[in-house]
């Protein structure tokens, strides 16, 4: 395998993230022993980590919610910026819970006082952080624990602007090292206000001053697999796309509700006219079929990159494997002009239960038919059973480590395919996967 390939920015924009958690920390550290006012009892510096943490890394993930072009780019595509947003979530909740347990132990010297502490009291201080510790549990078991339909989860996420609004009280109110000492006080009230305006923009600005496009609706298909395709003509300037990205949208139509949803880009960027293949997964790609044509569309993007590798470097061999509806994003790929001139053979894979669910098999076999640099495979899981390692060795020509691979399906599918490939001396690096369900 050619040493081409960078390393996934995915780790560039962790560094970054929880370096300045580290640099939040170490400052704290550093103003407490400049003035001598170390702490004696040990137990209150995990709290203080705990919450020092916490309120960076919820910073974070506003900041990673506002699909800006230069965290994208520091993730390496957008969908990895969402993994990051939830993984940073996450861990911002449980290291939250260092907080008030270790509090709790340091200030009390019983069982009963422990959990007396834990509860409401006449401190007001106290009470905004039982309030925003459990407003913040609700909405992370809501929006990630919780499997409920996207306009649901959507607005779960409206609220977490409140949660950090208790936080920025509870730290003055508690009047701790956040407010005595001028540094902190002037670095935190920073990471809070930013925070705060990435929230306010990407729940209520997002919508006016994002990077949005008018389009009209010239034709809705329905296809088979519970696959509908809407046809998009740009209303005024168009927007200029990679092969292999993806958008939000938002109809005009009284067919399905107006918040903006994300979608694969399933034409190529020559096209005047863009194709979304829509499956149908809930309530409103349920009823996408239903919009007429002439009926307005707002387009937010384009995201991703996942595609870049192949218009970056044509002579890196590549294999795609879609899963399903995961396919779409390889449609608008290898239809492209940029793909056309490449010079090393890439293999597509087009993998669905049974025969009647390959809804592009004729457009894929039909692009290989064209371009002698590009070789269509149709898998049927139903009959062959899923992909593994024996599965592509005999499907592939060149060994398997030659390869940079590119998956686009279920999660199930993705991880099993990734586990295996690294398994069989793949790097990481070489692996790369658009993200199934990016919320």
């Amino acid at each position: 395998m050619p040493e081409r390939l960078p390393v996934k920015r995915i780790v560039y924009g962790y560094s970054v993230v929880f370096g300045t958690v580290v640099l939040s920390i170490g400052l704290w550290l550093f103003e407490m022993a400049r003035a001598g006012e170390m702490h004696t009892n040990p137990w209150i510096y995990p709290a203080k980590v705990g919450s020092h943490g916490t309120l960076i890394l919820m910073c974070w993930a506003f900041i990673l919610a506002t699909r800006f072009g230069p965290i994208e780019r520091l993730f390496g595509g957008l969908d990895q910026v969402y993994k990051a947003h939830r993984i940073i979530g996450e861990t911002a909740f449980f290291l939250i819970f260092l907080h008030p347990i270790f509090l709790a132990a340091a200030f009390s010297d019983s069982l009963s006082g422990f959990a007396r502490y834990l509860w409401f009291s006449d401190d007001w201080a106290r009470n905004t952080g039982i309030l925003a510790l459990t407003a913040f549990a609700v909405l992370v078991v809501l929006s990630i624990y919780w499997k409920i339909p996207y306009q649901k989860w959507k607005r779960t996420h409206d609220l977490f602007g409140l949660v950090l609004v208790l936080v920025a009280v509870h730290a003055v109110l508690g009047r701790g090292e956040m407010m005595k000492y001028p540094v902190l006080t002037v670095w935190y009230a920073s990471w809070t206000a930013v925070g705060l305006a990435a929230y306010i923009y990407i729940r209520v600005l997002y919508r006016f001053i994002g990077p949005q496009y008018d389009f009209v609706t010239t034709d809705v298909q329905k296809r088979e697999a519970e696959v509908t395709e809407v046809y998009l003509e740009p209303v005024g300037r168009p927007m200029r796309f990679a092969a292999g990205q993806f958008l939000y949208v938002s109809f005009d139509s009284d067919a399905v509700t107006r918040e903006p949803h994300p979608f694969s880009i399933s034409s190529p960027p020559e096209e005047p006219t863009l194709r979304l293949s829509i499956k149908r997964l809930g309530d409103w790609t349920s009823d996408v079929h239903r919009i007429r044509p002439g009926e307005r569309a707002r387009v937010w993007g384009p995201y991703g990159h996942f595609g870049r590798v192949l218009q970056e470097q044509p002579n890196l061999p590549a294999v795609m494997i879609g899963g399903g509806i995961g396919i779409t994003p390889m449609l608008s790929i290898i239809r492209s002009e940029a793909f056309a001139q490449r010079d090393e053979m890439s293999v597509v894979i087009y993998s669905v239960p049974r025969k009647e669910k390959q809804v592009y098999a004729d457009e894929i076999t039909t692009r290989a038919e064209q371009l002698p640099n590009l070789r269509g495979v149709m898998h049927l899981s139903d009959e062959a059973g899923y992909i593994d390692l024996d599965y592509l060795r005999e499907t592939i020509e060149r060994p398997l480590r030659d390869y940079v691979w590119m998956l686009c399906g279920p999660n199930a599918m993705t991880r099993s395919i990734e586990a295996q490939l690294r398994g069989e001396g793949v790097r990481p690096k070489q692996i790369l996967i658009e993200a199934f369900d990016i919320r």
